[in-house]
């Protein structure tokens, strides 16, 4: 007699690219079997924190729960019944208490966010030390995003914004693009130390493109390098580790910039 399945659970759709939160899941599986807080900040519909919900279930956490704490602006448009989220107010503000979880995830928000700076600085404020911050944004960098705004203005994924409207989330595109060196400086800024900017999944444009433009790409970095070392060695030396991740080709051909940050213990 066959065994009866149990239904399977409604999840929310994503907003942002799937790829995109199962390379963040990645990032944070070292820490799901210390049974962590994480906070998922603009979670949306909550497809993000479904994600992590049932990674903790698989692992027979009880209280999963407690442990994912979705928290967006608006709240009303959150899916997840198993999950309450918690509103952040008007500035960004996020409801948790200082140092209060151990890592705190944004996924494909903080191009929608006016002050870029105030919002790495809540999210670095709620994580405790030794935590992670991981933060991710479109990558203006891969050389067709690059390419596009050579010739329209606007890289990938941006464009004019329609002016009679101010809803953050739905605005026909975004409205802060950050470029993945202004997205290091900024967590710097923020107090945490940058451990990596990683990419979810190649864009086969920019692939063929810098693999065709590679020996200019190559005079281009040299020659801008060279010139900073002459001018400024004190600050090519301090930016050389970011410089260098840029010029990989990671985040030449990635379609999404993720900062994996940690704040100092």
């Amino acid at each position: 007699m066959p065994t009866a399945t149990a239904p399977k659970k409604k999840r929310p759709g994503s907003i942002s690219h799937p790829a995109t939160s199962l390379r963040v899941l990645a990032e944070l599986e070292p820490l799901l079997d210390r049974r962590p807080l994480i906070a998922d900040v603009g979670c949306g519909r909550g497809h993000f924190s479904a994600l992590l919900f049932d990674a903790l279930e698989e692992r027979g956490d009880t209280e999963a729960a407690r442990r994912v704490l979705p928290v967006d602006s608006l709240p009303q448009y959150f899916e997840l019944d198993e999950l309450e989220c918690l509103q952040s107010d008007a500035d960004g503000g996020i409801p948790l208490a200082d140092g209060s979880v151990d890592a705190a995830v944004s996924i494909e928000v903080i191009e929608h966010v006016e002050d870029q700076f105030a919002f790495v600085r809540e999210l670095a404020r709620v994580t405790k030390p030794g935590g992670l911050v991981i933060v991710t944004t479109p990558n203006v960098h891969h050389v067709a995003s690059r390419l596009r705004s050579l010739f329209w203005g606007f890289p990938q994924l941006y464009g004019p914004l329609p002016l009679s409207t101010e809803d953050p989330r739905f605005l026909g595109g975004h409205i802060n693009p950050i470029h993945p060196y202004f997205l290091c400086y900024v967590a710097h800024r923020a107090g945490l130390v940058v451990e990596d900017v990683a990419v979810d999944r190649r864009k086969t444009t920019s692939a063929i493109v810098t693999v065709l433009l590679a020996p200019f790409i190559w005079l281009g970095q040299r020659f801008h390098r060279a010139r900073l070392r002459r001018r400024h060695p004190q600050i090519l030396d301090e930016n050389l580790p970011w410089i260098d991740r840029l010029a990989s080709w990671d985040l030449a051909t990635g379609r999404t910039a993720i900062l994996v940050a940690r704040k100092p213990a």
